[in-house]
């Protein structure tokens, strides 16, 4: 009877650990708010939740990656706007100072601007920079790490001898030389800011859907990794009810036994 009555303590004890250890881990689960806080808990649904919050984290960055790049257009097509204006105002001044009844004196002046504004330009071009990378200086091109993929921006230079303005206006032919050219330049730059307008439309684009794979990832994740609470706190309350059994059924049990030894004694 003895010997029974230890095996069946021995029982009665894992019972009731395996209904602490239940409670333990049920109030682990709602403290964390999450179903998997181990491998042990679902190795398999932690590799894949793993893995969906890497690719997150990825297109997070990448985000951020296309944010600076939408900054660095912004600042680029500012400044091509104004050598932009600076190009029309050129080309004005060339077919101005074209026509032959200008006085050496009239075509002096208009040279005089013709002049400055290139040099404007020049400064334009040196001068516009997004974290220190010159961006108008001449056939710049930024790569952006948009998450998995990449995609590029070309801008243009805006220099004077970057827009091919090699001509002044001394007199009445190096004039129509610097019509033309000027003429030239106005197109350039407008090709040029039709053609950043297309890579904003795509940075805009490739952000969207770079947000929407970040959130779809973050969702999946969540569903393999967080807690259900309502389960959860049923299991909490079906554990503390069976440790308090386990506690009286092992308390009644420990009675017993003592009964018996104090009739066999």
């Amino acid at each position: 009877m003895a010997v029974s009555s230890v095996g069946g303590s021995g029982s009665l004890a894992k019972i009731l650990q395996n209904q602490t250890n239940n409670l333990q881990n049920n109030f682990k689960k709602l403290s964390s708010g999450l179903r998997v806080n181990s491998a042990s808990d679902d190795a398999a649904g932690l590799a894949v939740a793993t893995e969906l919050l890497t690719s997150a984290r990825i297109d997070d960055q990448g985000s951020r990656n296309i944010s600076d790049a939408l900054s660095a257009t912004n600042i680029a097509e500012g400044a091509i706007g104004s050598a932009s204006d600076i190009t029309g105002r050129l080309n004005e001044l060339a077919t101005q100072a074209s026509n032959g009844t200008l006085s050496a004196s009239q075509r002096s002046s208009l040279n005089t601007e013709y002049q400055a504004l290139a040099s404007e330009l020049d400064r334009i071009s040196q001068t516009t920079q997004f974290n220190g990378v010159q961006l108008l200086g001449g056939n710049t091109e930024i790569g952006v790490q948009a998450g998995q993929s990449g995609l590029s921006i070309k801008f243009p230079g805006v220099s004077s001898s970057g827009l091919g303005l090699a001509s002044d206006l001394s007199s009445q032919d190096s004039a129509r030389a610097a019509l033309d050219e000027s003429k030239a330049a106005v197109e350039a730059l407008a090709q040029a800011r039709g053609d950043i307008g297309s890579s904003v439309a795509r940075l805009d684009t490739a952000y969207e859907n770079i947000r929407s794979s970040s959130v779809a990832s973050k969702s999946a994740a969540s569903q393999i990794l967080d807690v259900d609470f309502a389960e959860v706190s049923s299991k909490l309350a079906a554990s503390k009810i069976g440790q308090q059994a386990s506690v009286a059924i092992n308390a009644q049990a420990n009675l017993q036994a003592q009964n018996v030894l104090k009739l066999l004694a």
